[in-house]
């Protein structure tokens, strides 16, 4: 039965699964605004999840795993420009190379670290990451502890969308970026640097995208599964498309997909007889996909994106 109480504890569930997809989709934001589009958004976060879940392991601090999971990150999209930006090879086969690659090391690492036939129980950290209640804002009636009652990241996704948004469209390092994704030639002939101003959007992409990731693994779960991501890269980078590249819109696209996801958890619980468990696994994959078709043909990003950058002089 449907109950004031279980559509609460849904949009509790929203705001609580936005936050990984909404730090990760506004780093990517910042990213392909200048041009780059980083495919292997997947891979850092599933890196910062790996490096989070084995730094809390060992050492029980969850706040050195966010760190190292963050610097982890940084260094994955540190290559990943080295490799496009320098090097000069295309943005989306070394993207997707990447999170192949990922994929393979964090699974080889973590077999090589707990045996290779891990037991029916995976190992599994004792605490993980406590939500923070905002005293009297926690305590008001409904909205209270569906607003204010979560984890910190939560609260800084949505400082960050504003910050984005600010730092995009009304400072004058918002507007060189903004250049540099549309004509990073004319942006060159005026004096800005594109390449070192690319280098440093991609080690901030991965510092957040690592942290992001961390969440999964310390913060919404006590353990690491391999592929644990589940594809949050791709979607982060579905939701900008849909989001014609605006912070504020990336918050609402980021909640319909949380939301979406938070109701087929919903829907698995109730075990419905005639709805198997993979459909509902399905439906904020297809979400995505339907809303991309109906709104995502005509959008236009950035004349630059994934296009290489050459200094003619």
């Amino acid at each position: 039965m449907i109950t004031a109480e279980v559509i609460l504890g849904l949009l509790y569930s929203s705001i609580t699964l936005l936050t990984p997809l909404l730090l990760a989709g506004l780093a990517e934001l910042l990213v392909e605004r200048s041009g780059i589009l980083n495919l292997s958004l997947e891979g850092t976060m599933l890196m910062g999840a790996f490096v989070a879940f084995m730094v809390a392991f060992y050492t029980g601090d969850l706040y050195y795993a966010t760190l190292l999971a963050s610097i982890a990150g940084a260094v994955l999209c540190l290559l990943f420009a080295i490799l496009t930006i320098t090097l000069a090879l295309d943005q989306m086969v070394t993207g997707l190379a990447l999170n192949l690659l990922t994929i393979g090391i964090t699974s080889y690492l973590y077999r090589a670290s707990f045996g290779w036939y891990v037991s029916p129980i995976p190992p599994h950290i004792q605490t993980t990451l406590q939500p923070i209640e905002i005293p009297v804002l926690s305590q008001i009636l409904v909205i209270g502890k569906i607003l204010f009652s979560h984890l910190p990241h939560t609260y800084a996704a949505f400082v960050l969308v504003f910050l984005t948004w600010w730092l995009l469209f009304k400072t004058e390092k918002g507007l060189k970026i903004r250049a540099i994704g549309e004509d990073p030639q004319t942006a060159d002939y005026l004096g800005i640097n594109v390449n070192l101003t690319r280098y440093a959007l991609l080690i901030l992409e991965g510092c957040i995208a690592g942290i992001a990731g961390s969440l999964l693994s310390i913060g919404y779960y006590n353990m690491f599964l391999d592929n644990m991501t589940q594809g949050r890269g791709y979607i982060a980078i579905a939701l900008i498309i849909l989001s014609r590249w605006n912070p504020l819109l990336l918050l609402g696209g980021a909640f319909l997909f949380s939301f979406i996801d938070a109701l087929q958890l919903r829907i698995q619980a109730f075990n419905i007889p005639f709805l198997p468990y993979q459909f509902a696994l399905m439906l904020p994959y297809l979400f995505t996909i339907v809303l991309l078709f109906v709104a995502g043909r005509k959008v236009k990003g950035p004349a630059s994106l994934a296009k290489p950058f050459k200094k003619l002089r």
